[in-house]
């Protein structure tokens, strides 16, 4: 069974959605992290501050960027004992239908600096990964100059994604009770299988009103030394708003440690947009 990081890591990707505008970025949702278990006493303790955002960073380009970033610097009961530094990257085609590459970036007082770019569009590879930090600032050629744009872009894509992707990919399609998608997906340093099934429609209390939701189960499946497939981590919940725009509004998780939870923190604005090819 995975540590308590990638339960946690799952959950902190979940939180992806459309808002009020900002500057440089035309989405922007921000989430609070809490933490249930052995080293809260068993109380709901808040832990770490989430920000996502998601822009078209080409201005019309055949991709969109989403970016995650995580912290827990307001928090001094965290720092003293695990300081949270988190970004992941995603860039995906506009259609949702495969990654290009992915970015995940982590900071702490116990492993020091991680930086990874994962390319998902070799034909040649399922993924490639580089490390930022041996080779130096993150390079991205062929997002900048616009490699990746009308049909070249879908001939490159072979359908496979990060998690971050992965959850943008769910949030663009018609979800309905009993739907089950089945995606490939790379951490980095493999690739695994991931399983989405949309368990049911409820309704739930979260930033100050109620919501008419869905709930959704994620599970990671990877190959063991027999050839089957067993679990990577515990799986996933995530509630996402039943109506057009899918809102990630909770997303809980199991850890050895005990419980995560990462709640949104208030209503998006009035500005929403609509995800395309709805």
């Amino acid at each position: 069974m995975r540590s308590w990081r990638v339960v946690l890591a799952w959950l902190l990707l979940a939180m992806s959605g459309d808002s009020v505008a900002a500057a440089g970025f035309p989405e922007e949702l921000h989430y609070q992290v809490y933490y249930r278990g052995l080293f809260s006493a068993g109380a709901r303790m808040p832990i770490a501050d989430v920000t996502l955002r998601t822009r078209d960073p080409a201005g019309g380009a055949a991709y969109l960027e989403s970016e995650l970033g995580v912290t827990s610097e307001d928090y001094a009961h965290v720092e003293a004992f695990y300081p949270i530094r988190y970004r992941f990257r995603s860039w995906y085609l506009r259609d949702r239908s495969a990654c290009l590459a992915a970015e995940y970036f982590e900071r702490n007082n116990r492993s020091g600096l991680k930086h990874r770019l994962i390319y998902l569009d070799d034909p040649q590879e399922d993924f490639v990964t580089r490390d930022l930090v041996a080779e130096g600032d993150l390079d991205l050629p062929a997002l900048v100059d616009g490699t990746y744009s009308g049909d070249a872009a879908a001939t490159r894509a072979e359908g496979r994604f990060d998690r971050l992707g992965l959850l943008q990919r769910v949030r663009g399609l018609a979800l309905q009770p009993g739907m089950q998608l089945q995606e490939a997906v790379s951490n980095g340093k493999q690739m695994l299988h991931y399983r989405v099934t949309v368990e049911q429609r409820s309704d739930l209390s979260v930033a100050g009103r109620q919501w008419a939701a869905l709930k959704l189960r994620f599970e990671g499946l990877e190959t063991d030394q027999r050839g089957k497939l067993e679990h990577a981590h515990r799986p996933v919940y995530i509630w996402l708003s039943d109506d057009a725009w899918r809102v990630p509004l909770l997303a809980v998780g199991r850890a050895a440690v005990g419980k995560f939870y990462i709640e949104l923190k208030q209503p998006p604005g009035p500005q929403l947009v609509q995800l395309e090819n709805r």
